[in-house]
């Protein structure tokens, strides 16, 4: 007997689909050296093995979550996972996940995108392309690019399959893009994320999320000058935070009191939360954190006239800012250490700190930090000199009509 079997007939046959004729397919078997008996046990083999190599992708996974990377990359080499094997998309997402914590960029980029690829036609199961939305989202955060993080966010987001596996992404998209959009100071958009969420939060079985937005309705609170209610979250937050210990988000919500009742002028209480905050180093490996604690410490500091003190940790927070190249976390404490200079009447030492505030806020879209360097800048060159001060007076004019749309958003979302 003898048939000619078209390509696509062949690829019929590869994927079951019911039509093909048995005899094609017995005919295509006896060509490959393969009875129909010994399907069974092919097929057998081949589920044994799949769940092998999966087995093994999970322990990669776990090992990188353990923060053992090297080793969850070497147990990746020794897997022989093609672009054409069943589990390939997921192999590609933990080497981006790995490269990502080595801060190797690039690769990152090349293995999310692979991981992207190659889940795009089984993502209704997996959910394995909002996965590697979301950690590109963390690539873009880590290398300051919020804008793109925010949209690496937005695909995640719409890529998310409500029936899929992974269902912790759907909630972790949304916490990571109101972070972001805090950092960028879209505080409007950061509230409406916020509030979509909150009804479902009992609902949410990873704590670091629950806390994460409790963190940002008291941030977000905060910023928008609703002080008890910020007050309100952070101690509900750091209430269940402590039965977890969760030292990350507890050093997160002292942070968040101590500059309420800073704002609130209360610098006992402020200076104790602060303390209180500080005393959680060395239990989270999240140094960068402390640049902002440091940074307001010393203006409580410059408050209460010990200077030296502000100085201090003022330092402290530049070098930690500048150690992590953590942009929004650095344009705070240099702006920190400009007013320290400045309510001191020492406007020339003021300046250059501005100065590369402003720098860092335009290179990475920070429109409120460039509106509040520009003001402090302004009020260092005036009556000095009135050329430099109406140049800079004229970019502050522009940079607050962008921003104007932001705040009626803000106060539509507030009142």
């Amino acid at each position: 007997m003898f048939f000619h079997i078209s390509p696509a007939t062949i690829s019929n046959i590869e994927r079951g689909v019911p039509h093909v004729r048995q005899d094609r397919a017995i005919y295509l078997l006896e060509k490959l050296g393969l009875s129909l008996e010994e399907l069974p046990d092919m097929v057998i083999g081949e589920e044994r093995e799949l769940k092998r190599v999966q087995f093994q992708l999970f322990m990669a996974e776990s090992l990188h979550d353990i923060n053992e990377v090297e080793k969850a990359l070497k147990k990746l080499d020794e897997l022989n996972v093609t672009d054409s094997h069943p589990l390939a998309a997921y192999f590609h997402y933990i080497k981006g996940k790995c490269f990502n914590t080595l801060k190797k960029w690039s690769k990152t980029e090349r293995s999310l995108h692979n991981a992207i690829r190659l889940a795009s036609p089984d993502r209704s199961k997996t959910n394995l392309e909002s996965a590697a939305f979301t950690e590109l989202g963390l690539n873009s955060y880590y290398q300051n690019n919020l804008e793109q993080a925010v949209r690496y966010s937005d695909s995640g987001i719409d890529a998310f399959e409500e029936n899929g596996e992974r269902q912790h992404f759907k909630y972790l998209l949304r916490r990571n893009k109101a972070i972001y959009l805090e950092r960028l100071g879209r505080l409007g958009e950061a509230i409406r994320l916020v509030n979509e969420v909150w009804d479902e939060l009992n609902g949410i079985d990873q704590t670091e999320t629950v806390l994460s937005f409790y963190w940002l309705r008291a941030e977000l609170s905060r910023r928008t000058d609703m002080t008890d209610d910020a007050i309100r979250f952070a101690e509900a937050g750091l209430e269940k935070a402590r039965i977890n210990r969760h030292y990350t988000l507890m050093f997160d919500f002292w942070t968040v009191l101590g500059s309420v009742y800073m704002s609130k002028e209360e610098w006992e209480p402020a200076e104790d939360c602060f303390n209180m905050a500080l005393s959680l180093r060395g239990k989270f490996p999240d140094e960068h954190k402390y640049t902002v604690t440091f940074a307001r410490l010393g203006l409580l500091y410059l408050h209460q006239d010990k200077i030296d003190q502000a100085m201090d940790v003022i330092r402290k927070a530049i070098q930690i800012g500048e150690k992590y190249d953590d942009a929004p976390r650095l344009t705070y404490a240099l702006q920190a250490m400009g007013d320290l200079y400045f309510k001191q009447d020492r406007r020339q030492e003021a300046i250059p700190h501005y100065e590369r505030m402003l720098k860092l806020a335009r290179k990475h879209h920070l429109m409120n930090k460039e509106h509040r360097a520009l003001l402090q800048l302004a009020r260092c060159w005036e009556g000095i000199d009135e050329q430099e001060f109406q140049k800079l007076t004229r970019s502050m004019y522009k940079v607050q009509v962008k921003l104007h749309h932001e705040e009626e958003t803000i106060l539509e979302e507030v009142h």
